[in-house]
């Protein structure tokens, strides 16, 4: 089976292109989009030499590129998927499946035509439930525990297409959104190099996504706000694995509102208040079934008045 990857220059690409090529998987050639390669450069390139494409900083961090580059894998670089040659070029490649993981374009229908099984998507999260751009964020935000990834054929839909495998996986309390995304990444990738697998002898799976779901877009600012009714484990949960966004967390308890940051543990024991400040400079906030501690809590100025 010859898989033409497409990705980012983040860590989820990263990880399932890695867990693909050491499951023995056979990539043809790596298409990123980002900017990361030529951020002034929008035309569709492609290097015979990978080397050729020059790195815009002195220093990175390791990413999807490198790990071509270490295996020799031809790299790409993703202009508008319109581009006049594209599909020639990607054609010319002769995939089986293009394996997509953390893709921020919009894949046409005679783009999609073009490999003979067509595109497999690596999406963290159960589908249909959760489908939109940051699935991680949403069911931390929710409160989702185990969460998952689902490894789904590609339609003209947003995450909509037919399932061809999925897997559930438990989240420890306070762990971080990048060793989340990390988990959900090493996942996903084993469970596509499975499909993968599974499409070369010939029994891939493809059944159709159950009716309902649910889309959420990108977050926003106003995204980050925690209920008081919410558990103190879900409060903390959500914070611990969101925090790298550098959103703070506001609150409204009692009619007051407050702006939570940093946190720091979880408690069972409810609070006699609403806050309580700690000499060390932290607070313990209420929350349903307990409190969240936080080192940084402030009120909100009232608006009337």
């Amino acid at each position: 089976m010859r898989v033409l990857f497409l990705g980012m220059g983040g860590q989820f690409t990263q990880i399932v292109l890695e867990r693909l090529l050491n499951a023995g998987v056979e990539v043809c050639a790596l298409l990123l989009s980002g900017p990361q390669l030529h951020p002034l450069r929008p035309e569709v390139a492609i290097a015979s030499d990978p080397l050729a494409l020059p790195l815009l900083e002195s220093f990175v961090k390791p990413n999807a590129l490198h790990l071509a580059w270490q295996q020799g894998i031809p790299v790409y670089e993703s202009g508008p998927l319109s581009a006049p040659g594209l599909a020639d070029r990607i054609g010319q490649l002769a995939p089986d499946v293009a394996c997509v993981a953390c893709f921020d374009r919009i894949i046409p229908a005679r783009l999609r035509a073009l490999p003979r099984y067509g595109f497999l998507n690596v999406h963290p999260s159960l589908l249909p439930h959760f489908r939109g751009p940051e699935p991680l964020f949403w069911q931390l935000r929710s409160g989702v525990n185990p969460v998952g990834v689902t490894v789904h054929w590609m339609d003209a839909g947003p995450d909509t297409g037919d399932i061809a495998g999925q897997r559930s996986l438990p989240l420890a309390d306070g762990i971080s959104g990048r060793k989340a995304d990390a988990l959900c990444a090493a996942a996903g990738g084993d469970l596509l190099a499975e499909v993968v697998g599974q499409l070369a002898a010939g029994r891939a799976e493809r059944r159709p996504q159950p009716t309902g779901g649910s889309y959420q877009p990108a977050p926003g600012p106003e995204d980050f706000r925690v209920e008081n009714d919410w558990s103190a484990r879900r409060v903390f949960n959500f914070m611990r694995g969101t925090a790298e966004w550098g959103y703070p967390y506001p609150v409204e308890i009692d009619g007051q509102g407050w702006r939570l940051s940093g946190p720091l543990g979880w408690g069972a024991t409810p609070l006699s208040q609403p806050v309580e400040f700690l000499a060390s400079g932290s607070a313990r906030v209420a929350f349903a079934g307990g409190s969240v501690e936080v080192a940084f809590c402030a009120p909100v100025p009232s608006s009337h008045g």
